[in-house]
This record gives structure tokens, C-alpha cells and sequence, in this order.
């Protein structure tokens, strides 16, 4: 070790990581503490430690031992831990945590694994006793989400949804810990709050497009984002008394993604505990594929909610990171605190998770270090249909209309009858899809949820159930997801009727179906002689058979 200076000292676990590094280097370049970084491979260290500077050690976490001596010699003012993964911390997740707080150091953290954010609760009573500051997630989740959120949400009577999406860029650094984080998730069930309740939802399931416009950088257009266990998922619902909150995270190639997405099925399916084995290979296979996409990445925050007039408004938050500075973002809220610290300001004692603790200008002047800028979008919110349709809308009989327009959840029953699959091919794609079985009449419960993004309908025909995702496509045209299918659809009113032709299909949402093979919708909805809301869908090949034909009524269920 190099001679020790009279600026505070600063311990920084994980500094050979891909976030500790780039921690570590810009405390570095500040020059206001004494920063030892710690991790467990020397060799890495000390060649870090020689190009940038600061002293080093090497250090086991899970050696009591080691770790007892290392705080007892340097008594660090702040203990930064940039390690991982969190989930893996073991039966006493906070015991390197704990150890700092006794050797007197206030601790940070940038865990994005849900249990472990919110369980640093446990060491609240010590951190108080002591006087210190212990922070968990002072990263991108929850730590940055949540001070955007504030800002979003502060002039809005209801906050109905949030979403967060984080999209880097596909030539951002990869690292095993970081990839292993991810693809333990893929396909692995866990719950968000979604309509008003707890709801059981897969990893990197229900892909949604993302678009990121901040004036003065290259626009990102159309990423994929994916469900992500998150602390976003558990902490945001109850901060803003929100119906819905998604965490979500994508890969700018679309194959990559849908190829994710895939895997996630192959586990849901059994096929596979878990894709986390696979990491070393499938990072040596994406480090083959870095030309097909960019330096860019980005996150957002999204808001939709009730202003104080009763109209739906959705606020976005956009940040855009170019030039591979994509991942120096969740390293902001913890240098951020630790400044704060070193100037003095107060922070409120005790331990929890990072929730609102840093301001969206401390993050402006952060993000511009590094060329990051953000800016906040509105907009009044338009449903789906009604932004595909246009004027066209207002054409609709009203019971069409009232059932395209919703937000939030709402739930029709009613009665129809169902022609199952002829023909092979119908028998297949029937199956892929998951269309209800034939019968004559038989009870019909719909859910729709909805926003001005999409509607998710959940179909209970008797005891079969069945889902499709509707929403608008990148050029402006709705689209609906059954399962793997995903159809383009020409909406268009004629004579009071809502017509779904398909123009266009694709597999997994990337492989075009060929026009032989091209489902035709023979689907419309409209209102009976009693006013009710009826469908008629028609699905088949031109050749090969019959997919699914049912029909039926409708009527909404209050409360």
C-alpha cells in the first residue's frame, strides 16, 4: 500500500467489476478521498491501482477474519459495495455490511436484488446507534427511478402506472456478474403490483417497444424491454399509492432479446432450471455480435396518472448515454451521497432502501460529466385505438368505444360460441396460440387491461384461458401478440363495425411469416339489437384449415 493521506478514506468492495471500476475511477479523478479498493483477484488490482492510482487490497468478503482486520486497520469513513450479485450473499446477506457499521463506516450499496433492498431494514437499530448513513440500491434502481418518479408524479391526483425501462446499448461492456444477474431471471416467476394487487409474472416476459427522445442526441427508436424483478416492482407502488409499477430491461438487437425471450420459455417449460449456467457462453457469443448495434443506451421513467382537471396525462422521463457511458449511470447516486457526506450536508441516520435521497438536479450535473443528458416528455394520454384510428374513432358505436377506452382494469362477461381448428396447419397454429376449444355456448369473462399504450386481454371461454397484447407497432399501426404470433393489424370502420384485417405477421416477432402461410382475420366487433358490445373473430388460412372462429356478447361487470 501506498503512504496513507489525510483525506478520508473510502473502501470500495467489487472495484474490479464493471460498476466498481468505473466508481472507482471517477472518485479518483475527484481527489477528495483516500480510495482503497477492494475485491479478491490482487493481480487485477494492483494493475487497476497502477494506472489510475489509489491503494488496494485484497479481500474476501465471506473471510470474517480478513474482513474484521481490514476495517480495524483502516477505519474507513465509507464503505462502498460494488460486488455482487446480492442475491447470492448467502444466509447472513448483511454480515459485510454489519461489520462496517460496528467499525463506524457509513455504507452504500448499488443491489438491485429485491429482497436484499428491502431487507437492509434489519440493520436500521445499529445504523441509528451509530450515527451512520446505510443506503441500499443507490443505483439506477431504486435510486435514481424513484427520485424521477417524485418529480413526475408531484402535480398528478392519481398516479394509475410506472413503468421504468433501462435499454443499453448492444457494444456496452458486458460482465459475468453482471450478464449472470440477468439470466438468473430469465424465465423465473416473481411478482409486481399490477390493477391493485400482487400479480405472478415471468422474467424477460411481455416485450414492449420503447422509444428515448432527448433533444440534442441521437434518437433511440423502438428498443425492446422486458419484465425484470426489480426493487422498482416493490417500492414504487407503495410511494405513490400507484395501480401498477413494471421494471424492465432490454437488449438493443431484437434477436438477442426475442432470443431471451425464447430461453425464458424453455424454463417456464422445464426444459431448463435456469439459463444462469449458460452465461460464459452466451457472453463469448454476443462479444461476436457487437457491430450490429451501438454505443447508445438509455433508461426511462414513465408515468401515467390523473392531473388535478381528471384528465389522463403521461409524463416520461428520457436519459440518453452515448459513447459507451451508458453503464458510469448507476454509479451516480453513490458518489453523489458520498459528496454530500464529505461537504458536511446532513443525511438522515438509519438504514434503508436509497428512495427519493438524491435531487433530479444532482443527477443532471452528474449525467453531464459524461456527455448524459435527460428531459422530461408529456403528453395528454390517448387510448390505443383511438391513436390508431384517429378521427375514425368517434365513428364507433359508443359500447365499442367505452370498451377501447378504459385505464386500468376492466372486466365483461357474457356468452358465445366457438369452432375449433380444422386442417393441420389450423390444428398447429390453434395450438401455438392457445384458442379455446369448440362448444356450442358457453360462458365468456374478459379482462382487459389497459393504457394509452396497450390492452392486455385475458379470455376465459369455460375452462380454457387465453391471452393477446395489443398495441401500436413502431409506424403507427396496432398490433396484436397471441403468444409467439405477432399480427399487424389494418383496423378500419365500416357501417358501424370495427374491422381486424392482418397485413402482416411474424414469429417471435422477428421471423415474417410468409404471405402463403398468413393467417386472415375475418374479425369485427359492433353492437346487437340490445345495445350489447359482440365479436365475431374468424381466424384461418387461405389454405390448410380453420384456426378458431368464435362469436359472442358481452356487457361490463361493476365494482
Amino acid at each position: 500500500m501506498s503512504e496513507i493521506t489525510q483525506r478520508p478514506v473510502v473502501l470500495l468492495l467489487g472495484a474490479t467489476g464493471l460498476f466498481g471500476e468505473l466508481l472507482a475511477t471517477r472518485l479518483l479523478r475527484q481527489g477528495r478521498v483516500d480510495l482503497v479498493c477492494a475485491a479478491r483477484n490482487e493481480k487485477k488490482l494492483k494493475a487497476f491501482c497502477d494506472k489510475h492510482g489509489g491503494r488496494y487490497v485484497s479481500l474476501d468478503r465471506d473471510d470474517p477474519d480478513a474482513v474484521a482486520r481490514v476495517f480495524e486497520d483502516l477505519k474507513p469513513f465509507a464503505t462502498l459495495d460494488c460486488a455482487g450479485p446480492f442475491q447470492a450473499y448467502g444466509e447472513d446477506p448483511y454480515k459485510f455490511a454489519r461489520a462496517a457499521i460496528e467499525a463506524g463506516s457509513h455504507v452504500f450499496d448499488i443491489a438491485d436484488a429485491v429482497e436484499f433492498v428491502e431487507g437492509i431494514y434489519e440493520l436500521d437499530a445499529l445504523a441509528k446507534q451509530k450515527n451512520l448513513v446505510v443506503l441500499s440500491g443507490a443505483s439506477t434502481t431504486p435510486a435514481i427511478s424513484s427520485t424521477v418518479a417524485d418529480e413526475l408524479t408531484k402535480d398528478l391526483k392519481k398516479v394509475s402506472k410506472i413503468t421504468t425501462a433501462i435499454v443499453p446499448g448492444n457494444k456496452a461492456r458486458r460482465t459475468l456478474s453482471v450478464m449472470r444477474s440477468i439470466l438468473g431471471q430469465i424465465g423465473q416467476p416473481f411478482f409486481i403490483y399490477r390493477n391493485g394487487k400482487d400479480e405472478r409474472v415471468y422474467g424477460w416476459s411481455e416485450a414492449e417497444s420503447f422509444d428515448l427522445k432527448v433533444e440534442g442526441k441521437p434518437f433511440i427508436k423502438a428498443r425492446l424491454a422486458s419484465l425484470v424483478d426489480t426493487p422498482d416492482n416493490r417500492f414504487l407502488a407503495k410511494r405513490y399509492e400507484a395501480d401498477t409499477v413494471e421494471g424492465k430491461a432490454g437488449l438493443e438487437v431484437r434477436l438477442f432479446h426475442h432470443a431471451m425471450g425464447l430461453g425464458g420459455r424453455l424454463v417456464r417449460l422445464g426444459a431448463v432450471k435456469s439459463l444462469e449456467p449458460f452465461t460464459r457462453f452466451v457472453r463469448w457469443t454476443a462479444s461476436w455480435f457487437e457491430w450490429m448495434g451501438s454505443d447508445a443506451g438509455g433508461m426511462k421513467v414513465s408515468v401515467l396518472g390523473k392531473d388535478k382537471a381528471d384528465h389522463y396525462q403521461r409524463l416520461e422521463w428520457d436519459l440518453i448515454a452515448d459513447d459507451g457511458n451508458g453503464p458510469n449511470i448507476p454509479t451516480l447516486p453513490i458518489s453523489i451521497l458520498l459528496n454530500r457526506l464529505l461537504d458536511g450536508e446532513p443525511i438522515k441516520a438509519g438504514a434503508r432502501p436509497c428512495l427519493g435521497e438524491v435531487s433530479l438536479e444532482e443527477l443532471d450535473e452528474a449525467f453531464s460529466e459524461f456527455d448524459g443528458k435527460a428531459q422530461v416528455n408529456s403528453c395528454k394520454a390517448i387510448p390505443v385505438f383511438q391513436t390508431v384510428l384517429g378521427d375514425a374513432f368517434s365513428d364507433l358505436p359508443e359500447p365499442v368505444r367505452a370498451l377501447h377506452s378504459n385505464f386500468g382494469e376492466a372486466t365483461y362477461a357474457g356468452w358465445a360460441s366457438v369452432k375449433g381448428a380444422t386442417g393441420l396447419l389450423g390444428r398447429i397454429a390453434s395450438r401455438l396460440v392457445g384458442f379455446p376449444s369448440e362448444a356450442d355456448d358457453t360462458a365468456v369473462r374478459v379482462t382487459i387491461t389497459s393504457d394509452d399504450k396497450s390492452e392486455v386481454w385475458r379470455r376465459e371461454f369455460g375452462d380454457k384461458i387465453f391471452h393477446s397484447h395489443l398495441g401500436v407497432d413502431e409506424e403507427g399501426y396496432a398490433q396484436e401478440r397471441f403468444g409467439p404470433l405477432v399480427f399487424r393489424l389494418g383496423l378500419k370502420c365500416e357501417d358501424g363495425k370495427l374491422y381486424f384485417p392482418v397485413s402482416r405477421a411474424r414469429l417471435f416477432g422477428v421471423m415474417p411469416i410468409p404471405g402463403f402461410l398468413l393467417p386472415q382475420s375475418i374479425a369485427h366487433e359492433s353492437v346487437d339489437e340490445e345495445g350489447r358490445f359482440v365479436f365475431d373473430v374468424l381466424i384461418r388460412f387461405r389454405f390448410g384449415g380453420r384456426i378458431a372462429h368464435y362469436q359472442g356478447w358481452l356487457e361490463r361487470l361493476e365494482g
